[in-house]
């Protein structure tokens, strides 16, 4: 593998909500895990979770841009802090449609539905009797399976724009 697999796979982007309620990691490419301010977990409502999830989510997708972008300054050997501007038709339909882009993810159990549009407008959903149900450990492991299962089809859907736009 080059410089840039190699970081982007040992990658840990670190991030939480501005109340410090809930922690999250990114390692490597899909791995999501989550930590919760002690006692927070038993008092929140599905409501909250939401809220702080879709707050975290986007905290750790700038996170993980920022790591990134200094991946690929190591690896071509100059700084890259951004995309560069789309100079062709073709780059700006892709960028366009990449905007446009829905990705998912569910956990195994049903009960956490994660979504971005462009990975940008995150939507977090947490099936009602969840926190009573589940303990927070369950509750972080099925975020992360949603979570994974969102960054995989991202991946996916931007491959396969990539060759629908560039062939």
């Amino acid at each position: 593998m080059g410089v840039l697999a190699d970081r982007l796979d040992s990658m840990h982007v670190r991030a939480a909500t501005p109340d410090g309620t809930i922690s999250g990691r990114l390692n490597g490419r899909t791995d999501v895990v989550l930590t919760f301010a002690p006692g927070y977990y038993d008092k929140c409502s599905e409501r909250d979770l939401e809220r702080r999830l879709a707050t975290l989510a986007t905290l750790l997708w700038a996170g993980r841009m920022r790591a990134f972008y200094a991946a690929l300054s190591e690896a071509y050997e100059q700084t890259i802090t951004g995309e560069d501007r789309p100079i062709s038709p073709r780059d700006v339909e892709y960028a366009e449609l990449r905007d446009a882009l829905v990705a998912q993810g569910r956990s195994a159990d049903d009960r956490i539905t994660v979504s971005v549009r462009g990975m940008r407008e995150w939507n977090i959903r947490v099936k009602d009797g969840t926190v009573r149900e589940i303990d927070e450990h369950a509750f972080a492991a099925a975020v992360g399976e949603a979570a994974a299962e969102l960054i995989r089809d991202q991946f996916a859907q931007i491959a396969r724009l990539k060759n629908r736009v560039y062939g």
